[in-house]
């Protein structure tokens, strides 16, 4: 809803395609206090706040556009009618269409950025149709000089505006003139918000207490290395059996928090006010109205996850992260807002005993680092994404560590791998290692020492030099106890032994096919040595299969079976 007696909140930077509206905006929040603005996406095109900080060749590798659908326009306009800052920006859509119609109702003012003079009239015509007031008409072209027109009695600001290309700061009369603008409504707009009230970790006063003194970028000047002083700044929340967090803008610091704090965290979203984080613990695939990737690695797994349209807060109590071996760190990497989802994440691992939580900043791939000698880290790791330290060992907390860019960039979701010779394995759809519980953690090392070479199918024995484990596949004796049963996922019967225990192994052993897509299926994966496919397998059986079940057998009661499914009677 409008504010009454034309008072001014909410302001629309809009225009057709390719004019430079979200890099005049990232320019133009630059001028604001980043304390009382907030910015709206208004477009689901995968433009968030660090796609014009980043380096460039990262966002070209990880930007997706998304549709732009009646359930994503509903949670915008939620937004905008819901939000409390003194000034909220929108970024909308380049075209004139009804989730754009619906936007403009919504809002107060409008700023015109277009590269085409007609385009900029008939901008200016349809958002004055829904009783919009136009603030700015600029022209955006890419070279030549910028220039501020003189201002005419409608007390519009007018003018040209150049070099609005992706990750370039621009210094222009033009938006120093629509920043002051601004500045008066948020000024106008200054009495404290309730949720500022009601806040135990205030962001604004929390950098105060950092000491930073840069605070024009959208995070309020936080960079990674703030992580662990502003853990010890907030020390005192430790007691409070609720925590209302406020303004803190970088999701890796408040996933900090949430994944610190052993009280009940609320973390206010600036469309839809404090959020109260639930308990949710790892589970599975992972649940909720989301889609994950995980990849498992020797030293850590990262867990990917990208949301199915817009994601409200009522959606949180169902998300549950995936299971991942609690005996090394996780990685989280996603798709862009809201952190309160992120928060809820990291927690939920943190509870898990997971030793330490990384997260994917993309934003610092564009900055200099001090690690670096103030290089940025684009130039230092073309081909790795920085990820940040939330959770862990103190020492840790806030080191910026690489990950390769094609293990962070969405590949279609599922758990998968990587062979020593780089090629990616995926789980089958039926997965057969998720029977195999206790071979799932030795996965990622395992694979790690296999070496394609360019095979189409690939068996292949792993030896660790140290016991990793039980085989459950053992050879049989006369007078031992044998029966016949399903194993989910399978078609035929599995010879089992009832009066025996698994054996110490050394070894892991992996079944691969090539895909033709490139990568890599995991067919099967288990810690004991290489068996022949089972008799009734009669896809891969072989002339050794029926010798060999004769005399093995699997422990009973080691392996999930079908209810029902048992026999005596050998079915081969």
């Amino acid at each position: 809803m409008r504010r009454q007696g034309g008072e001014m909140r909410k302001v629309i930077v809009c225009g057709p395609p390719h004019s430079g509206k979200s890099v005049f905006l990232s320019n133009l929040q630059r001028l604001l206090p980043t304390e009382h603005h907030m910015l709206i996406f208004g477009a689901p095109d995968g433009e968030w706040h660090w796609s014009n900080e980043a380096d460039q060749k990262l966002v070209r590798e990880l930007r997706a556009k998304k549709e732009f659908t009646d359930e994503w326009c509903d949670g915008i306009l939620a937004a905008i009618a819901s939000v409390e800052q003194r000034l909220v920006l929108v970024d909308t859509g380049g075209k004139r269409l009804p989730p754009n119609d619906r936007i403009f109702q919504s809002c107060d003012a409008f700023i015109v950025l277009s590269s085409s003079p007609e385009e900029r009239e008939e901008w200016r015509r349809y958002g004055e149709r829904f009783g919009c007031r136009c603030i700015a008409e600029l022209d955006s072209v890419l070279h030549g000089e910028c220039e501020l027109y003189p201002l005419a009695d409608d007390g519009i600001i007018r003018g040209r505006i150049t070099g609005l290309e992706r990750g370039k700061t621009v210094a222009s009369p033009v938006l120093e003139a629509v920043a002051e603008r601004l500045r008066k409504v948020i000024a106008a707009n200054a009495e404290m918000t309730e949720a500022e009230l009601l806040a135990n970790i205030n962001g604004a006063k929390l950098v105060d207490h950092l000491g930073i003194s840069d605070r024009d970028d959208p995070y309020l000047g936080v960079r990674p290395w703030h992580t662990a002083p502003a853990l010890r700044v907030a020390r005192a929340a430790r007691k409070l059996e609720v925590v209302r967090i406020w303004n803190v803008r970088a999701s890796f610091l408040s996933s900090a928090f949430a994944a610190a704090l052993p009280g009940r965290v609320e973390l206010f979203g600036v469309s839809e006010g404090y959020v109260r984080l639930p308990e949710v613990a790892p589970r599975g695939d992972g649940a909720g109205n989301l889609e994950w990737e995980i990849t498992e690695l020797p030293d850590f797994t990262v867990v990917e996850y990208r949301k199915n349209g817009f994601f409200a807060k009522e959606m949180l109590a169902e998300v549950a992260p995936p299971a991942v071996s609690a005996r090394k760190g996780v990685v989280l990497a996603t798709d862009g807002p809201p952190i309160w989802l992120d928060a809820t994440i990291a927690r939920a691992y943190a509870r898990a005993g997971i030793p330490w939580i990384g997260m994917f900043v993309p934003v610092e791939s564009g900055r200099a680092q001090p690690s670096l000698g103030g290089h940025p880290w684009g130039e230092a790791y073309p081909k790795d994404g920085p990820c940040v330290v939330v959770h862990g060992p103190e020492e840790r907390l806030g080191e910026v560590f690489p990950v390769p860019i094609s293990i962070l960039k969405w590949n279609g979701g599922g758990r998968q791998w990587r062979l020593g010779s780089g090629e990616v394995v995926k789980d089958r759809p039926n997965s057969h290692v998720a029977t195999h519980t206790t071979v799932l953690p030795l996965l990622a090392d395992a694979l790690s020492r296999v070496s394609a070479r360019g095979r189409a199918f690939i068996t292949e024995e792993v030896r660790f030099n140290h016991i990793v484990g039980e085989t459950i596949c053992v050879e049989t004796k006369p007078g031992d106890e044998i029966v016949y049963a399903r194993r989910p996922n399978r078609a035929g019967l599995t010879r089992f032994v009832k009066n025996r225990a698994p054996e110490p192994c050394d070894t892991v052993t992996v079944c691969l096919k090539r895909a033709k897509e490139g990568h890599y299926t995991l067919l099967t994966a288990f810690v004991g040595h290489r068996a022949p496919a089972e008799p009734w397998d009669k896809r891969w059986v072989t002339e050794e299969s029926r010798a060999f079940w004769a005399t093995h057998a699997l422990v009973w009661g080691r392996e999930e079976v079908v209810p029902g499914t048992e026999t005596t009677v050998c079915p081969w």
